[in-house]
């Protein structure tokens, strides 16, 4: 019976069995080993036949700022301090412009490496044997030359310079140092000086194509300058002569006195009308106190600030005061009747009399004095008007002027920038800092710098071997036959009954195994690959008391006959035994027992009643029986479905301890269940590297839908271990002696 871990091993997720791999790749190595070696020479003559390459590599230096002659801006430039600017020169080294440089400078377009058409252009014998053809007069005419033009031409030279130009540039590498100012220029060449010369070459082209650039942008600067301070020129001359014009209009010698004496004139009568003003309400204010109060006294009218302040008043007020201190002091020494009081008093009268004449007088003064002051601001006010208008008409002058002006001296400004800007572009027009400088020259490399030769052959070995490798493990994956004991376990994770060897001998090349072999000394390990089927089969039937054993393979050719046939001569070695040819459609076992075609058999038993001792035949020196097939039947599923037939087998189980069927393939025709049925058990045989998993899965299929069960699994044909391999053919020659 199979071993249980079938329905545990579809339950359960198969690991990967390494050991099985390193098996695999073990039983390959020759054909790895040869592939390997094969792709290695291979990788060698290719890096052998590979044309060297020499890179050379020069440094240059890229100045963050170039030096200046004179300390002026640049006319033209970009800014150095960005953090593209080095990116951009990185960039102008790639160019196209500084690669045409090179080229055109050392006529790459004339060297083979970069231009592979100047070696075709050389005609060989074929191509002058066949110009010559052409030539011919009899087939030039059915050859005519095509024309060619100047375009044509321009064109293809135009293609070769893309060409050149294309190839130079895949073998230029600008690769520039990291956090520094360096960059490296590397070249490729078949030719080590040309690479060299090629990459300094570059650093050159480079700092002659930015001088160039700057020479460039000075002179187009400087036409630009001229042209801008002709212009300039004629702007200021033409500015000045409207300045002149204006001014002779006017009858002007300059600016100066145009506003001043009017502002000044303003600002006089601004202050006189000011004054005027204040005198005016002063006056007025007077007036109209006199006017108010005209009926009071002097000291009343002296009290009033207004009048007080003014000199007759105060002159009144103080010749009062004293006549009333003089009365006050007589008072003291004279009576009221005293000359001296009476002329005191009298002086008194007299003064305030006089003042009150004065106030009167004061008043009508005051009013004329205030009519003037008002005479005096109208009069004052009008001229300010005058004036205004008059400094308006000046404002107006004046603006034109200051306009003129300005524009001379915009003009003037300009111009003098552009003459110092044309003057300092002319003093250092022919000065020119590079912006870069050779840090290191590219050497002639002494060694070529690809391909690497070692390590293209260490490459080719490792990887053919790895995708040897790979191609067995895939190889494997997908093939679904079965090759030996270990891959039936690993595919179908299940250990078969027993494998039995491939048996290679010319004898066997046309014809089928027959009984022969097995007592043959020179086919031991097959013999003793049998008889550990037979141990195998033993151990599993041995508590069943089970006495047939029906064998059949899913498909024909699978060799169930050939085991049939040597495990019966394995059980007769310890036990009676007999086999039964239970293939009724195409017998064979007779044949291996060398036995005669017309020998009668099964179906003479079934269907003609033939004696068995007629029937069976004994081989000699053994314990066997051979029940052929017997003469072909019409109906053999009908015959091994009869009563007859297992009432028979119930009479061989009596005489014989072992008794073995030989049943057709159980795919194409159903006769082995049929015998599975009696037997209850069928040992299925496949071949290696034949039998493919799926068939083995439908066979399995039938067997559960059959209800038969499957006392095992017997790999045939299976190729012999290479030797050094685990092999037990040293025991197996041990027992045959023995």
């Amino acid at each position: 019976m199979l071993n249980h871990t079938q329905t545990d091993s579809t339950q359960q997720e198969p690991l990967i069995d390494i050991g099985y791999y390193i098996h695999l790749i073990k039983s390959r190595w020759l054909s790895i080993s040869f592939f390997t070696l094969l792709c290695t020479a291979i990788a060698a003559l290719i890096a052998l036949s590979i044309t060297p390459t020499y890179k050379a590599t020069a440094t240059l230096l890229i100045e963050a700022t170039t030096a200046k002659a004179v300390s002026i801006e640049e006319v033209i430039g970009i800014d150095t301090k960005a953090r593209e600017y080095y990116l951009t020169q990185y960039e102008i080294l790639k160019s196209n412009q500084v690669a045409q440089r090179v080229i055109d400078k050392l006529q790459l377009s004339q060297v083979a490496e970069f231009n592979p058409s100047i070696m075709d252009s050389t005609p060989s014998m074929l191509d002058n044997i066949k110009q010559q053809i052409r030539t011919h007069p009899t087939i030039a005419a059915y050859f005519p030359e095509a024309e060619i033009t100047e375009t044509d031409l321009i064109t293809a030279r135009a293609a070769v310079d893309r060409n050149v130009l294309k190839a130079f540039k895949s073998k230029l590498i600008i690769s520039p140092v990291r956090k520094t100012q360096l960059v490296h220029i590397s070249f490729e060449s078949q030719d080590p000086e040309l690479a060299a010369q090629i990459a300094n070459e570059v650093g050159l082209a480079f700092i002659e194509n930015n001088l160039e650039s700057k020479l460039l942008a000075t002179e187009q600067a400087t036409g630009w300058i001229n042209q801008r301070l002709a212009e300039l020129k004629q702007q200021l001359d033409e500015s000045e002569q409207a300045l002149l014009r204006f001014l002779q209009q006017q009858e002007l010698i300059d600016d100066s006195g145009i506003i001043a004496l009017t502002s000044s004139e303003l600002s006089n009568l601004t202050d006189r009308i000011a004054k005027a003003t204040d005198k005016r309400i002063e006056t007025q204010a007077l007036y109209n106190a006199l006017k108010s109060n005209a009926a009071t006294d002097v000291t009343t009218l002296a009290s009033m600030s207004l009048i007080s302040n003014h000199p007759q008043i105060r002159d009144i007020r103080l010749a009062e005061s004293n006549a009333e201190k003089e009365v006050s002091e007589l008072s003291k020494r004279y009576g009221p009747k005293h000359d001296k009081m009476i002329q005191a008093n009298a002086q008194l009268k007299s003064i305030q009399k006089r003042a009150t004449k004065v106030v009167n007088k004061l008043i009508n003064g005051i009013e004329k004095e205030l009519a003037s002051a008002k005479n005096q601001e109208a009069l004052l006010k009008n001229e300010l008007l005058t004036k205004k208008d008059e400094f308006q008409s000046l404002s107006v002058i004046k603006r034109e002027y200051d306009a003129l002006k300005r524009e001379v001296d915009t003009n003037a400004k300009l111009y003098d920038l552009f003459l110092t800007r044309q003057k300092e572009t002319t003093a250092t027009s022919d000065f020119s800092a590079a912006n870069a400088r050779f840090s290191d020259y590219a050497l002639i490399p002494e060694y070529p710098n690809k391909p690497n030769k070692k390590l293209i052959v260490v490459l080719a070995f490792v990887a053919s071997l790895g995708f040897a490798v790979v191609l067995v493990v895939c190889l494997d994956a997908f093939n679904s036959t079965i090759e030996s004991a270990r891959d039936f376990e690993n595919k179908l994770g299940l250990l078969p009954t027993g494998t039995l060897p491939l048996v290679k001998d010319k004898l066997y090349k046309k014809s089928p195994i027959d009984s022969k072999v097995f007592n043959n000394e020179k086919f031991g390990v097959f013999q003793e690959s049998v008889d550990s089927v037979r141990t195998s089969l033993y151990l599993n039937l041995h508590n069943s008391d089970r006495k047939m054993l029906a064998i059949s393979s899913s498909v024909p050719g699978e060799g169930k006959t050939t085991t049939s046939v040597n495990l019966a001569m394995s059980f007769a070695k310890l036990e009676r035994v007999l086999l039964i040819d239970c293939d009724l459609r195409k017998p064979s076992v007779a044949e291996r027992f060398g036995l005669s075609s017309s020998q009668p058999g099964l179906t003479n038993i079934l269907l003609m009643n033939t004696p068995l001792q007629d029937c069976i035949a004994t081989i000699e020196d053994s314990n066997l029986d051979v029940l052929s097939a017997g003469m072909l039947a019409p109906n053999p599923q009908e015959l091994l479905s009869s009563k007859a037939f297992e009432k028979l087998m119930t009479y061989f189980e009596s005489k014989y301890e072992r008794i073995i069927f030989d049943t057709p393939p159980i795919l194409p025709v159903k006769d082995a269940f049929i015998v599975g049925k009696l037997t209850k058990g069928i040992l299925l045989v496949l071949k290696a590297n034949s039998t493919t998993k799926s068939v083995y899965k439908h066979s399995m299929t039938l067997f559960t839908k059959h209800q038969i069960t499957i006392d095992g699994v017997v790999l045939n044909q299976v190729p012999s271990p290479k030797k050094g391999s685990h092999t037990y053919s040293e025991y197996a020659q041990y027992a045959q002696n023995n």
